[in-house]
């Protein structure tokens, strides 16, 4: 029994997904297990570590930190897919703007030290493409799990990270496209705004690593201020009294206009 005395765990991944799965993906990590490369390498290595934990348990446990993808076995994916498909008995529904992940998710993505900063930018994004597709699903939280653990593998990326300041050849990548296009702006009227974008804050000096949402922001409030003005201009137009077609004296002298009354 000394190994069990010697087990150690997580205490934030214990009050997240239980001791069984804290357990587990210490060991795992420490690469205590052996030489794992599939489930079932997985399944036997832990009955004979932690022969004192039910083997239902066990499994649970395991299967579920596969979903959260905390561990990555060869056949992680045809395991979940036999473990983790959608619950047939929750209908599935559309997500609307008054969605939020679930408190679990919440704690999961925590656990993976995401800022709030971002998550709440990337919720507002997630929530705005799958609302315009229409969609039904009954994982949401699933999907959005994947989702930001992606895009906060993409902001980490190189240096990414770090606040830089602006250079004359920077350009916003595909994906500021996608979301202003789901605020019916397109490629080609996002870049008018480009030059002046660059100008500004290369003039500026400031360093930030969050120049894509900055990008966003100044496209939207411009597009927004021109559209503004368009309008302010049709209804001047429509309210301005027309010049007159000819001059004053000969509008003078015309009593084309008396012609229409009858006086007898």
């Amino acid at each position: 029994m000394e190994n069990k005395k010697n087990l150690s765990f997580s205490k934030e991944v214990a009050e997240t997904l239980g001791i069984e799965c804290a357990i587990i993906l210490n060991l795992f990590k420490n690469n205590k297990l052996g030489n794992i490369s599939t489930y079932e390498d997985l399944q036997n290595s832990l009955k004979k570590e932690l022969s004192f934990i039910d083997d239902t348990l066990l499994n649970d446990s395991i299967n579920k930190l596969i979903s959260f993808n905390l561990i990555d076995l060869d056949k992680s994916e045809a395991i979940i897919q036999n473990n983790f498909t959608p619950n047939k008995n929750i209908e599935s529904r559309q997500l609307d703007s008054n969605w939020v992940p679930s408190s679990e998710t919440l704690d999961i993505i925590n656990m993976a030290e995401i800022t709030n900063d971002f998550l709440t930018l990337k919720l507002k994004e997630f929530k705005i493409y799958w609302i315009e597709r229409g969609q039904k699903k009954n994982n949401w939280n699933i999907s959005f799990l994947n989702f930001i653990r992606r895009e906060w593998a993409k902001e980490n990326n190189s240096n990414k990270s770090l606040p830089y300041p602006i250079d004359e050849k920077w350009l916003p990548s595909e994906d500021v496209f996608d979301i202003l296009n789901l605020s019916n702006i397109t490629k080609d009227s996002a870049l008018k705004y480009l030059r002046e974008f660059i100008l500004y804050w290369k003039d500026n000096g400031a360093a930030f690593s969050t120049w894509n949402s900055k990008f966003i922001d100044h496209v939207k409030r411009r597009h927004m201020i021109n559209d503004n003005i368009g309008k302010n201009e049709k209804d001047k137009k429509h309210s301005e009294p027309g010049r007159y077609s000819k001059d004053f004296q000969t509008r003078k002298n015309d009593d084309s206009w008396a012609k229409e009354i009858n006086l007898e």
